[in-house]
């Protein structure tokens, strides 16, 4: 599972290993990507800021790597870290939740901000249910009926 690999390249990297910094890197790398453009955008002008992003949101993850290894719920942590920098770069840019076509935010924002972080976390970073239940902090089963739910909600908005 994806939060054992974390925590395996964590505890690695924490005893100086640097090829258990590079794995850790390269596991979470298209995550924190996927994270970022989905909160920052995917356009031109986001393009650019989304890396930067990627970067320093990514850096703030490996700087307090050692908690990753013994860290619970690994993956939970490291989407925690991630909203803090992706939420203060969007404060300073004053970005909307996505740089996707309008009907897609607006329609996003219909949805109760649990059910929009599941359904990002799902269908834009592609995460498990398990992981994306860990993340949230829910059960399982809930997380699949919130999903349920609000793509039920989203396709009758559209309709």
């Amino acid at each position: 599972m994806f939060g054992d690999d974390v925590r395996s390249a964590a505890t690695a990297a924490t005893s100086g290993d640097r090829a258990g910094v590079e794995r850790l890197t390269t596991l979470l790398w298209p995550y924190v990507v996927r994270y970022c453009r989905a909160r920052l955008g995917n356009g031109r002008e986001a393009s650019r800021r989304v890396g930067e992003v990627a970067q320093e949101a990514l850096l703030v993850v490996a700087r307090d790597v050692s908690s990753l290894a013994s860290h619970e719920f690994p993956v939970r942590e490291v989407y925690r870290r991630m909203a803090r920098t992706v939420n203060r770069a969007r404060a300073d840019a004053e970005f909307g939740i996505v740089d996707a076509p309008r009907e897609v935010s607006q329609l996003l924002q219909r949805l109760h901000p649990v059910a929009r972080e599941i359904m990002l976390l799902r269908v834009i970073d592609g995460l498990s249910v398990h992981d994306t239940a860990g993340v949230v902090g829910v059960p399982v089963g809930r997380v699949l009926v919130v999903q349920h739910e609000a793509l039920r909600d989203l396709r009758g908005a559209t309709v």
